[in-house]
């Protein structure tokens, strides 16, 4: 046995005596640790999971009794490496999420370091208050990263950066001892780290007062380094705070902050101005700041033209963007009252029209129409990374700030610098303070690449110098700017570094290789010079990403798959809490195993396997996610490479072919519905849930249709067809009464059932079937229409990726073909070609719309249609993911997952709208119709259903 395995068995028995947190040593859980949001990949010796700030500081002790290094981490969003590490990781985010106390009158809040950021406020909002720097990862970053980085965002001209609103720390130091910091807080005098810690502190600020005053940037965005800068003036209080927070975990861990909160703006509006050029809009930045507002942010186009590749993105960009603008810059204006936002904005836009600045100025007033926009700018750090070549936009040298008057031509010379490699660069973020996120085009995956890598690093550093500036203005040194803190601030600087790294950690234990004896910054890529991208065989076609490694690799590790408080991705982790179970620990683990990084058996192997489990192939992701990952996809892909070598089971087999057995179950509907107790115990279904039984007659035979119809054809679906054949009737129905007439689409099942079991060479024949059956119609103009949007997703995204060559065409014809119900007949109604004669209907209708409704965009179509109901209130349900999903939520060992997604946001939705009188739950998935039946025992109706009864007159 090696020395490092004893010393691994070591820490895990003493983890294990003293923690009843989770304790993970396995191999599929340390890659999925390997990772943040970085370019770098460290694959730890373990992981625990603390249940509590006793395992924490349990944890510690440990570490520093066998001297073992260990790296805490919370969302792990880091761009720059500080969440990764060789040793043990604690992960704070799971259980360590609370707030603790709220003093909404003296305005602060006690946390625990794993709580989210969004979730902080949402709790603030109350007391209309909130936690101020106000990041663009604020969805799933934790106040924990948040300090370790001295986090700031977009209002920091306003607010300042994290520093300067933590009043108090709980920390644990190097040698296990715990100690509260803060303004009152007095130095020990024995020689235990905070003893020392508090000595060296002052004794090095005092000693180093002018090279500190000489070195330190005089910027507002500074966090590189330590920061001696706050201890240099006698006046002010002394308080180690300031020096624990941006030091990236290096010189204690923190157990609970006291944070200061700031009150909510009374007012507040944004006007996004359009510029020809970038540099167009960082002229504008100075001349804006003179206006007093409280953020500017800008996005060049290369962002913006990335925002066309998401349908989410480009609903919202429909919304406010004029032309193709080469930047935008959002300006956002706080006030005391509505009234005084309108003059502003005015005021601002005669100033820059009279210099010839700016083309559009779009102003939103209202708190939605701001959200868009906001919602817009914040995935830009997600769209600057989805290129899908191999080359692609990456963090390292996307901190930098310098003098907001001094922006433009810093930037020329940055940009300059981009082309001089031949490469070219995304560039968004920070305007108000000089902090643009400017990231280069490289692919790390040559020698070629990892050299560029290095050589921009390096001459990005001299210009940062050259101008006065920092290097990190908010992400923080890392693995990526740490090799160069000695050159930004000097060896003199450098060595007090040193010395307050070894008074605080005398061993070198806590997150070794940040800020302070940094290894070089090629080393530890992810992939690196020489990396072979894994090409498996597939049956979808990855070709617009060199294969389907190409599409594994486009997850960074951003980790917008964590949200919890909106969205639908991802409702497992939702749910768990557990890395595994987001899309980014699904990305991680296949990407490893599939270039044989896990030592096991790639990409068939079984712990990949039941990470992918719990992928409920929402399709969330495709959507939401910034870079698209198609985990759904890539799920099938895996189980069907699986079962290739594995073989297939039962139950897959009997969910997968369910439009077979509906086919001949439909032929004796009353002995099939008798028989269900047997399907539900060999298809592995839960006992508590039914079946949905078959009809007496399908839909296909209870409409008589016209021969030789040219109008649009609805696509018989498996569940409509044969289990609920009134939503089809009341469709058609529908579109008659409204001067429609539709026929039938000569069809087969979609494929998704398949599909979603993995079964994806019979799921081939029926995309060849349906392809060959539809693509006359199409290529005539007629339109398919669809009830249940699963199997529209199926025929519009699956289909064509199934297929190749001229089939493959041919199915993009019937894809384009191919609508849902809701969303054609609101198309009709409004360019007048169609009709709706309701009556009232009053009461609250609450929509639930389809997890692949949403994903393609679709989610308002449903909405936008039964607005136009008189007298009705229509309330979208704001959930995510029902829980059924399919096949899933029937399933023994996925029924109470299932349950704890839907009492997330649905449930609750649900039960709120049946306390309202005349109230209506609406819903167009089969699924989760009967999802909401199961739990919320309510009745929800598809829309067709809904318009049929309240429609005026009949047929």
């Amino acid at each position: 046995m090696s020395l490092v395995q004893i010393e691994t068995d070591s820490l895990r028995a003493e983890l294990t005596k003293t923690c009843a947190g989770e304790i993970r040593f396995d191999d599929v859980t340390r890659a999925l640790y390997s990772t943040d949001a970085s370019v770098y990949q460290i694959k730890p010796v373990g992981v625990l999971v603390a249940k509590s700030r006793e395992d924490v500081v349990a944890a510690v002790r440990a570490c520093a009794s066998l001297k073992h290094p260990l790296t805490m981490r919370a969302g792990g969003t880091s761009q720059a490496g500080q969440a990764i590490g060789e040793g043990l990781i604690i992960d704070t985010s799971k259980y360590l999420n609370r707030v603790l106390e709220v003093n909404a009158g003296e305005r602060w809040v006690r946390v625990e370091p794993g709580i989210v950021l969004d979730e902080l406020n949402a709790q603030l909002k109350q007391y209309n208050l909130r936690f101020a720097p106000d990041i663009s990862t604020a969805s799933r970053a934790c106040i924990g990263g948040m300090i370790a980085n001295n986090s700031s965002g977009a209002r920091s001209v306003v607010y300042g950066k994290t520093i300067d609103h933590v009043l108090e720390l709980e920390v644990v130091f190097a040698d296990g001892k715990v100690a509260r910091l803060g303004e009152n807080a007095k130095a020990p005098e024995n020689d235990s780290s905070e003893g020392r810690a508090y000595k060296a502190v002052r004794e090095l600020a005092a000693k180093h007062r002018d090279e500190v005053l000489a070195r330190y940037p005089k910027v507002l965005r500074r966090v590189g380094g330590y920061n001696l800068d706050e201890y240099i003036d006698p006046a002010k209080p002394f308080n180690l705070t300031k020096m624990i927070v941006g030091s990236e975990g290096t010189l204690a861990v923190v157990l609970e902050a006291k944070l200061n909160l700031v009150p909510l703006p009374r007012a507040k509006s944004v006007v996004a101005i359009h510029f020809k050029t970038l540099f167009e809009a960082l002229e504008a930045t100075p001349i804006i700041l003179k206006h007093g507002p409280s953020a500017i942010e800008v996005m060049d186009r290369h962002i913006l033209d990335n925002t066309k590749n998401s349908p989410v993105l480009q609903a919202k960009r429909k919304t406010f963007i004029e032309g193709e603008p080469g930047a935008l810059l959002c300006v956002e204006f706080y006030a005391d009252d509505d009234a005084e936002l309108g003059p502003r904005m005015e005021k601002l836009e005669a100033d820059l029209r009279g210099r010839g600045l700016g083309y559009h100025f779009h102003q939103a007033t209202a708190l939605a129409d701001q959200a868009i926009i906001w919602g817009l700018r914040e995935a830009a750090l997600g769209l600057s990374m989805s290129m899908k070549q191999e080359a692609k936009s990456i963090s390292f040298v996307e901190d930098t700030a310098v003098a907001p008057e001094r922006l433009r031509e810093y930037i020329e010379k940055f940009l300059g610098i981009i082309e001089q490699h031949k490469t070219t660069a995304g560039i968004y973020a920070h305007a108000s303070v000089g902090c643009l996120h400017v990231r280069p085009v490289v692919n790390l995956k040559t020698e070629e690449g990892v050299g560029k890598f290095k050589a921009i690093a390096e001459e990005v550093a001299d210009l940062v110098l050259e101008f006065g500036g920092a290097l990190s203005g908010e992400h923080g040194d890392g693995l990526v700017r740490s090799p160069f803190l000695e050159k930004m601030f000097g060896p003199t600087l450098y060595q007090a570094f040193r010395e307050i790294k070894n008074a605080f950690d005398p061993h070198g234990i806590l997150n070794p290789g940040k800020i302070v004896n940094a290894p070089p910054i090629t080393n530890n890529l992810r992939y690196g010079a020489g990396y072979d991208t894994p090409n498996p065989r597939t049956h979808f076609d990855y070709s617009e990403y060199g294969g389907f490694g190409g599409a594994v690799d486009m997850c960074s590790g951003l980790g917008a798959c964590r949200k919890q408080t909106d969205g639908t991705m991802c409702p497992s982790y939702m749910a768990t809490h557990e890395e595994a179970d987001s899309t980014r620990g699904r990305a991680n683990v296949l990407r490893l195993a599939m270039a044989g990084r896990l030592g096991e058996a790639g990409l068939t192997q079984q712990g990949v396997k039941e990470t992918l489990s719990l992928c409920l192939e929402c399709r969330a992701c495709k959507a939401e996610c910034p870079v698209g990952v198609d985990m759904a996809r890539y799920k099938s892909e895996f189980l069907a490479a699986y079962y290739e070598q594995h073989g297939t089971p039962r139950e897959a087999k009997l969910l997968g072919r369910v439009h077979e057995m509906a086919k001949w179950g439909s032929l004796a509907p009353w002995l099939a519905n008798a028989t269900m107790g047997i399907v539900k115990q060999f298809a592995g279904v839960h006992p508590n849930r039914d079946l949905p039984p078959l009809a007496e007659k399908t839909w296909d035979k209870s409409v008589t249709i016209e021969a030789g119809r040219t109008g649009p054809l609805f696509f018989k679906d498996t569940f409509t067809n044969h289990f609920q054949p009134a939503v089809g009737v009341a469709a058609m129905e529908v579109m008659s009464l409204a001067g429609q007439r539709a026929g039938f689409a000569p069809n087969v099942c979609c494929g998704r059932p398949l599909i979603s079991q993995g079964l994806l060479r019979e799921a081939k024949t029926l995309a060849r079937q349906n392809t060959d059956l539809l693509f006359a119609a199409a290529s005539r103009g007629q339109k398919l229409l669809f009830c249940e949007p699963s199997c529209l997703s199926a025929i519009k995204e699956d289909a064509p990726a199934l297929l190749r060559g001229e089939l493959q065409k041919q199915a993009e014809t019937v894809a384009a073909a191919s609508m849902l119900f809701e969303e054609y007949l609101l198309k009709e109604v409004v360019a007048g070609r169609a009709h709706l004669d309701i009556n009232p209907e009053p009461g609250e209708i609450l929509i639930h719309a389809h997890c692949h409704q949403k994903s393609m965009g679709l989610g308002g179509a449903t909405a936008e249609l039964l607005q136009r109901i008189p007298g009705a209130s229509i309330k979208d349900s704001g959930a995510g993911c029902c829980g059924m999903a399919g096949s899933f939520g029937y399933a023994k060992d996925k029924y109470e997952l299932s349950r704890q997604i839907a009492e997330q946001r649905l449930l609750p939705a649900v039960r709120a709208n049946g306390q309202k009188p005349g109230s209506t739950v609406v819903a167009s998935g089969f699924s989760c119709r009967h999802q909401i039946k199961d739990f919320g025992e309510r009745r929800a109706v598809h829309p067709a259903v809904l318009l049929r009864s309240i429609w005026k007159e009949s047929l």
